[in-house]
């Protein structure tokens, strides 16, 4: 794995007044990306609001962008204790962006992954949900965002592989690192993957997409392996 610099210098943060917490900010990226090292994830207080995510967001999330942000507005619960129910909404909100960019239609892993969130169900039998953009009901949109959220259609506990599962016992970076590989290789690096099929710089990028980094101005491959020392994920 190619080593990471950790060259930490103060600067403002995106969406506030306190620098990021560990986040290697000696070099600030495209739209003010930084590569968020080891174990951090900025906290709650620091993301942007759902509604400015909606707005740097939406142009970005296809032609059901309005119905997409309706759909993820009905999730009114969060999991843990350590999020509101706003800040649940924003973390769902920019999966959706770094998942699929709002379509509703994208399969994707030569078929494993389906919808918005691009998931892996479990449960066989569960049918993963898809949809045309052009006829796809709010109804729909739901159910394809419950499958990634709970593991499955509807509202029952949550189950593996929905985030809403792993925020029940990790905080919001680990539970990424879940979503996106399906474990947690090493607790104290979110970057380590257990192969290079799986995205380094996932758990970043959301944190990125959280701080108000808007997708036309994201970072390409090659800035990420460089800059922030993230192997991209082999094609499949």
């Amino acid at each position: 794995m190619t080593q990471k610099g950790l060259l930490v210098a103060p600067l403002l943060f995106l969406c506030g007044s306190a620098a990021p917490q560990g986040g290697d900010s000696n070099t600030l990226g495209p739209g003010g990306y930084i590569c968020f090292q080891g174990s951090t994830f900025p906290p709650p207080q620091q993301w942007k609001s759902f509604e400015e995510l909606a707005t740097i967001n939406q142009d970005s999330l296809g032609p059901r962008s309005s119905d997409i942000l309706e759909a993820i507005k009905s999730f009114t619960m969060s999991p843990t204790n350590d999020l509101d129910a706003k800040h649940f909404q924003c973390l769902i909100l920019v999966m959706v962006t770094q998942e699929s960019g709002g379509a509703v239609n994208l399969v994707g892993d030569q078929g494993l992954s389906h919808g918005l969130l691009q998931v892996q169900l479990r449960n066989p039998d569960e049918t993963p949900v898809t949809c045309d953009p052009n006829s796809c009901t709010k109804d729909k949109i739901v159910e394809m965002l419950q499958q990634g959220v709970y593991g499955h259609s509807g509202t029952a506990p949550a189950e593996p592989p929905g985030i809403a599962f792993y925020l029940g016992t990790n905080g919001p970076g680990a539970s990424l690192r879940f979503y996106n590989t399906g474990s947690l290789t090493d607790p104290n690096d979110y970057s380590v993957t257990p192969d290079l099929k799986s995205t380094q710089s996932y758990v970043s990028d959301i944190a990125n997409r959280l701080s108000g980094v808007s997708p036309k101005e994201f970072p390409n491959k090659q800035w990420l392996l460089e800059t922030c020392g993230f192997q991209p994920a082999e094609q499949q």
